[in-house]
């Protein structure tokens, strides 16, 4: 790589927006995807125009085969054909109705999709780490009078399990950190243990004694232990109630536990939960196989179309129909829907396939079309300058042009200026300068007399091979390449020729 080329990649390392791509005639050839943005963008006019193209005749082709539809038999496909025979009507009404269960358990299905979902992202025992499961457990102990009525340990057991694992106690700290109550009781554990026999007291006296335990896991420690903090507050807020409405009793918090453990149990039930929603998917693939089944045996253009019917079905959009009369027609929203849905494809595909074309064009293309393609594909090649594009062009085009850096802010005067002035700097110190390219010669000649250079002009040297005995008599060649004329193998071929000779190439001039 010589130091104009190495220049050049080091430049262009450091992020600027390109792409590397190896090339037979240059070691470093870079795509500037900016430019090739501009690129499309220049041609936005035309793509605009065949998406509009593309978007109206689907529109049309689908308003047209709808009206036919509708003035030939009905829209409603119930409606029964003037050349069916009794068994081909019921069939066909039985693969209606099969469709429209089938469209039904679908819109049901995908329902459940979003409520799994749901549950997976919002859940709080989706969110634990099967291999760091906080667990938080406080235990009590309810101390009754042995005199207390048969069963009323139980019956307190049941009311603070009722208390504690129900209610909207959990409401306010639920909403303060955007969970939902029931997703917090999902991890709340009971347990309970009632004493058969009597139990003597230090004082002497004897009485029942019954316990229970709260279990909470989640994904942190600060969780569980807030949980923990209000069932506290909830059981002993309940004891107040509970010793006047059922009996009097003693409870005691007997202690507080914490712990960290793996648990591969959660980890399963996390893997089914996910399962669900792939299990539900197979589920609405095999329905929508059935119902292009039944799209194709009852002849219409595909499911969309019978679930657009059955959308109808209820709606008010569409008009009343009679089977018999040969004028039956939808309303006009009920037709034009439709066409504005395949419109709307019809008009983004025709929007990509227009772009897509644009885009290897501009990297597969023939000719060099803008100045950063030439200076990209040979970027051992110095800029000395860029001529104003001379082809009309409206305002949004000269814009790009400028974006693009193929124009300039510049007045055509001072652009000419600036070229010349830089090209007389560039060789400074040169006796003799050739001057060639493979652009059209006119516009070369043009070009040559306008910026006022100072060389031998010579233009195409494979129309006269013979330039090639001379150049290696001269101190440096200036290159002179047109866009949307130039061609990238004659000016690869052109460089490598000249690089033979071992002349410098100073540098090139865009027109």
């Amino acid at each position: 790589m010589d130091s104009n080329t190495k220049e050049q990649a080091d430049l262009n390392s450091n992020g600027q927006n390109v792409v590397l791509m190896i090339d037979p005639n240059e070691n470093d050839s870079m795509l500037s995807l900016k430019d090739l943005l501009y690129a499309v963008l220049r041609n936005l006019g035309i793509i605009l125009i065949v998406a509009i193209l593309a978007g109206g005749a689907l529109f049309a082709y689908k308003i047209t085969r709808q009206s036919t539809v509708s003035t030939s038999y009905s829209y409603d496909l119930s409606a029964r054909y003037e050349d069916e025979t009794d068994f081909e009507y019921e069939e066909r009404l039985q693969k209606i109705d099969r469709a429209r269960d089938i469209a039904n358990a679908v819109t049901k299905v995908n329902s459940q999709i979003d409520h799994q979902r749901k549950y997976i992202t919002d859940s709080v025992y989706m969110q634990i780490d099967a291999e760091n499961v906080f667990e938080t457990k406080c235990q009590f102990v309810i101390s009754i009078n042995e005199n207390a009525a048969g069963g009323v340990d139980r019956a307190l057991i049941t009311a603070y399990q009722n208390a504690v694992m129900s209610g909207n106690y959990l409401d306010a700290y639920a909403k303060e950190n955007g969970l939902k109550a029931d997703y917090i009781k999902e991890v709340m554990y009971f347990d309970s243990q009632i004493s058969d026999g009597a139990i003597l007291s230090a004082e002497g006296s004897a009485g029942k004694v019954a316990s229970f335990n709260v279990r909470v896991i989640g994904p942190s420690k600060e969780f569980t232990d807030d949980v923990i903090d209000l069932v506290k507050k909830k059981a002993f807020f309940e004891y107040d109630n509970l010793r006047k409405s059922v009996t009097d009793h003693t409870l005691t918090l007997v202690g507080v536990q914490e712990n960290i453990k793996v648990d591969s149990s959660i980890r399963d039930n996390q893997v089914n939960q996910t399962s669900k929603i792939e299990n539900l998917q197979k589920q609405v693939i095999g329905y929508n196989d059935t119902l292009d089944q039944l799209a194709r045996e009852l002849s219409v253009f595909g499911r969309e179309e019978l679930l657009e019917y059955f959308d109808e079905e209820h709606t008010d959009d569409v008009s009343p129909v009679i089977a018999d009369d040969p004028e039956m027609t939808v309303s006009f929203w009920g037709t034009v829907k439709p066409g504005i849905k395949y419109g709307a494809v019809g008009f983004i595909a025709g929007f990509f396939v227009v772009a897509v074309i644009l885009v290897l064009v501009y990297v597969f293309g023939k000719k060099i079309t803008t100045q950063a393609q030439f200076f990209g594909k040979f970027s051992s090649v110095k800029k000395i300058g860029v001529l104003k594009p001379s082809a009309k062009r409206c305002k949004y085009t000269e814009f790009i042009d400028i974006k693009s850096e193929d124009d300039t802010k510049m007045s055509a005067e001072n652009n000419i200026k600036l070229i010349s002035n830089n090209y007389n700097n560039i060789i400074k110190g040169m006796d003799k300068i050739i001057i060639t390219g493979t652009g059209d010669k006119k516009a070369m000649d043009e070009a040559v007399k306008k910026l006022g250079l100072k060389g031998d002009y010579k233009p195409d040297l494979f129309s006269d091979p013979d330039l090639l005995k001379i150049i290696p008599d001269y101190d440096g060649v200036v290159l002179l390449e047109q866009r949307n004329v130039s061609l990238y193998k004659n000016v690869a071929n052109e460089i490598q020729l000249i690089n033979n000779t071992g002349t410098k190439i100073v540098g090139a001039i865009i027109i």
